[in-house]
């Protein structure tokens, strides 16, 4: 029987039968896959702590008809603090549910797979507010998709964002100014700010800025726009956040 190794962040668990669990992995150098983790319910079981919603692993799999399943299974990082604190937890979810919806099986994923992990490691550190997290992750999410935003002039008309005398807008491209601001969200210079830090730095520093509560509602607003105009599917969520 074919075996592979595949190092991976559970994105969802199903039970199956009477003890056994299946998996939605987002693995490194292979993408999207679905493996069956047979007796992973039961106490004692050795796949028990990795068959765990966003455990991140060493899998060792072996190819059936049709189907993977897990033989082997080494715990790399739980991220158990994330099960203790419900805000995280949600913001969690909304990250493996961007992945599960945009992500089509064995395509390359790596760049997102990343982004996911420094995110969680964010949000289990517990010393940035996890609506600051899910900007991050969203707005770079747009980057790594092909759908990178507007940040620093009009996607309409191209005027520079210094030149925008009559307001800032937001609208399914990115920033635009009061002329083009037709099913768009009103914006503002400091939003404007975070919204250039984040998509310009290192993906290591894009998470370290200041910013009021205020300007991370108003991008998350700005995500969600981007989100219903891009992608078919509602998110279930940010709607619950």
């Amino acid at each position: 029987m074919k075996t592979i190794k595949a190092r991976g962040l559970v994105l969802k668990e199903y039970e199956a039968g009477e003890s056994d669990k299946r998996l939605l992995l987002l693995c490194k150098g292979i993408g999207r896959i679905l493996v069956y983790a047979r007796g992973a319910r039961k106490p004692k079981s050795k796949f028990m702590a990795a068959a765990q919603l966003f455990t991140y692993a060493d899998f060792v799999l072996a190819q059936g008809n049709g189907f993977y399943s897990v033989t082997q299974a080494d715990v790399i990082e739980s991220f158990y603090n994330l099960r203790t604190d419900y805000d995280r937890l949600c913001a969690a979810h909304l990250m493996a549910e961007v992945c599960e919806k945009t992500l089509l099986e064995t395509s390359n994923c790596d760049d997102l797979l990343l982004l996911t992990l420094k995110s969680l490691t964010r949000l289990a550190k517990g010393n940035l507010s996890p609506l600051q997290i899910t900007d991050v992750f969203l707005l770079r999410f747009f980057s790594y998709y092909g759908l990178r935003p507007v940040s620093d002039f009009c996607a309409v008309c191209d005027l520079p964002l210094g030149d925008m005398t009559d307001g800032i807008f937001f609208g399914a491209e990115g920033i635009v100014c009061a002329k083009h601001k037709e099913n768009s969200i009103l914006f503002s210079l400091p939003a404007a700010a975070a919204l250039s830090f984040i998509l310009d730095s290192e993906l290591a520093q894009a998470f370290s800025f200041k910013a009021d509560p205020a300007v991370l509602l108003v991008l998350q607003q700005a995500a969600k726009l981007m989100w219903d105009n891009h992608f078919e599917w509602e998110l279930f969520s940010l709607q619950v956040r």
